[in-house]
């Protein structure tokens, strides 16, 4: 699992490889929650390898707060996933704000 943010291109983007799991919660939460240090930050999650219902759980609440901060996180998943899959199945999809890749990296 990795974490890597890329801030000297707008907007600061951080990229998950690996997983996003109960396993790893505790060794990312601080990382994804620093996205919110910023007005404008994307999370591309279309590396990883496995995500569960913690993960997605994490991932709707970093997207929860980042609204009531008056924050833009917008979430890439890419199209048919891992993420994308378990994002829709949990149906948390609509609670996020997503983009393609090519939108997210600009």
């Amino acid at each position: 699992m990795s974490f890597e943010l890329d801030i000297l291109h707008a907007p600061p983007t951080a990229t998950l490889t690996g997983e996003l799991t109960i396993m790893t919660l505790g060794e990312l939460q601080d990382d994804l929650f620093s996205l919110l240090n910023f007005a404008i930050a994307v999370l591309d999650v279309s590396q990883l390898e496995a995500l569960d219902g913690c993960g997605a759980q994490l991932l709707a609440l970093l997207q929860q707060e980042a609204n009531q901060q008056n924050k833009s996180l917008r979430i890439c998943t890419g199209e048919e996933s891992v993420a994308q899959q378990a994002l829709s199945q949990l149906g948390l999809l609509p609670m996020l704000t997503l983009v393609r890749a090519q939108d997210g990296h600009q």
